[in-house]
């Protein structure tokens, strides 16, 4: 308990229903709908703390004089002239709105697809500098989008809880209704199920549409960062700072989807459940109708077999008769039988072939030799980068084939020096279009220069 001012200070700042909460309430009603003044008195608080107790059958509630002090705190205040007058301040109305937008939320009617296309829109060629798109989609900036679909989210959990309770509602009444009332009351609920699950779907492919469009603008400023590399030395910094600024949006920006798409799950388990729920009461109405439809049959047999006399009403034709099932027993054998003993299994004991054990020795010695040739080479062409700030891929090639007498172990050093490029932002590759042949090597590639 690191907040300790919020547990001691806690009746303070929501006090109980008769402790103020419900006056605060009553105040902020009367005064929105101009039954009273915003500047109030004692003698409207007390007809409110009257009403109060009237509304809830309660004997007593406690007088204003017990509880103006604890409201006093946050909730009211007096007027500097008129110190016989009180008012609520800022947090009481806020409190009281907070309490109201919960339980009425705006965003009920409102479709969460168009929620999150214009909160979550890039059109083609929209934003070219990093500066634009910091103001669009930055942390700071984007946190009131993010609360509307946070909140569209929350009024949409709301919005099935209650219909999941009226589901629930309706299958217990199930005795005592009729299968078409039960019927048109559940489909009146589903309805908005299934209207929340093409809404839901649709904003899905907004959101998958917006973080591609937005993926391609941090594309955009990394191939910017190569091109400054390769033409512009002086402006890499700039360009390094503006991707890493993108993509310090696009990472933000994802993982708030990903809490999304969690509590999208979510509701959608919810919306399958009632979809279960409907098949369940299906399933159930048609298991019910099968039923009685076999009553009926058993009622006209029944009609049809009796008779009425004198004595009462008499059975023809030996009704109801009972039997025993009775099936006969089959025995089913094999046609064929194998009497034999099962044979065991035997180890054969496989001779080692040195010859060969001698030559698979030999080829992974000769493979870890070349391993071994390739990583020098690596570690020798890193350190002429290193002093000479840049490499001719060709030259190095020939050097090594003409040394090596391996085109294989050229080809995999100028390989790893190519990742090795592009693994790190500090060395960069130029390539020209221009095609090198080896000498005395049937093998031709471009122009290619590593720079550091």
């Amino acid at each position: 308990m690191k907040e300790k001012q919020l547990y001691t200070k806690y009746n303070l700042l929501l006090p109980s229903a008769f402790d103020g909460g419900y006056l605060v309430i009553a105040l902020y009603e009367k005064i929105k709908n101009r039954e009273i003044e915003e500047y109030f008195t004692q003698k409207e608080i007390n007809e409110i703390l009257t009403d109060i107790k009237t509304e809830f059958n309660l004997d007593s509630v406690r007088p204003w004089n017990n509880i103006k002090d604890n409201l006093f705190h946050y909730f009211l205040r007096s007027h500097p002239d008129e110190p016989w007058k009180y008012y609520l301040t800022d947090y009481a109305k806020n409190v009281v709105d907070l309490m109201v937008s919960k339980l009425e939320n705006p965003y009920k009617n409102h479709p969460l697809k168009k929620s999150v296309q214009d909160s979550f829109t890039i059109r083609h060629g929209e934003i070219k500098i990093i500066e634009k798109f910091e103001r669009k989609f930055g942390r700071i900036f984007i946190q009131g989008s993010k609360k509307i679909i946070t909140d569209h989210l929350e009024a949409l959990e709301d919005e099935l809880r209650e219909a999941y309770k009226e589901l629930n509602d309706i299958l217990r009444k199930e005795d005592e209704q009729s299968a078409t009332s039960l019927v048109r009351e559940f489909t009146v609920v589903f309805r908005k199920f299934g209207e929340r699950a093409e809404d839901i779907t649709e904003a899905i492919i907004s959101k998958d549409q917006f973080l591609g469009n937005l993926l391609n603008v941090v594309d955009h400023f990394y191939r910017k960062m190569e091109d400054d590399g390769k033409f512009d030395r002086d402006n890499v910094q700039k360009s390094k700072s503006d991707w890493e600024k993108a993509q310090e949006i696009y990472t933000d920006i994802r993982e708030f989807f990903n809490s999304v798409d969690r509590k999208v799950y979510i509701i959608r388990r919810q919306i399958n459940h009632a979809s279960e729920k409907l098949t369940e009461l299906q399933e159930q109405f048609s298991t019910r109708a099968f039923f009685r439809l076999l009553i009926k049959k058993l009622h006209r047999t029944v009609l049809e077999s009796s008779q009425y006399t004198a004595d009462g009403i008499k059975f023809s034709n030996n009704f109801p008769l009972k039997q025993v099932v009775y099936e006969p027993v089959r025995i089913l054998y094999p046609r064929y039988y194998e009497f034999e003993l099962p044979k065991p299994n035997i180890i054969v004991n496989v001779e080692v072939d040195e010859t060969y054990e001698r030559n698979e020795k030999h080829k992974i010695a000769k493979e870890i030799n070349r391993q071994q040739i390739i990583n020098q080479w690596v570690d020798k062409a890193k350190d002429i980068l290193e002093s000479k700030r840049q490499l001719h891929i060709d030259e190095l090639m020939n050097s090594i084939v003409d040394e090596e007498k391996d085109l294989s172990i050229a080809y995999q050093v100028a390989s790893r020096l190519t990742a090795y490029s592009s693994e790190n932002n500090d060395v960069f590759i130029d390539v020209e279009q221009k095609i090198i042949s080896l000498s005395q090597q049937k093998i031709s590639l471009w122009k290619t220069k590593i720079m550091k």
